[in-house]
């Protein structure tokens, strides 16, 4: 059976090992040892962080996207 490929290769959580700012607002600062969601662009290869606050509606609309999807291909997504 061929490879899976991994279509969510440039994002990830990490825990910071430093003080980081919110790369959607830079008032929120992200703390050492906190959980925070990781994106890394093409063009750049610059990683931005984003706070719990500033990820979590982003990965809601990428929830919505991924479900429209399954839709399309007509396949049922995974529980």
């Amino acid at each position: 059976m061929p490879k899976v490929r991994d279509v969510l290769v440039d994002v990830k959580v990490e825990q910071a090992r430093r003080q980081r700012k919110c790369r959607r607002c830079k008032a929120h600062v992200i703390t050492k040892g906190e959980m925070c969601l990781v994106v890394r662009t093409n063009a750049t290869r610059d990683d931005y962080s984003y706070c719990l606050d500033a990820a979590k509606p982003m990965l809601d609309a990428a929830w919505i996207k991924l479900k429209a999807f399954y839709v399309e291909l007509g396949v049922v997504p995974p529980t």
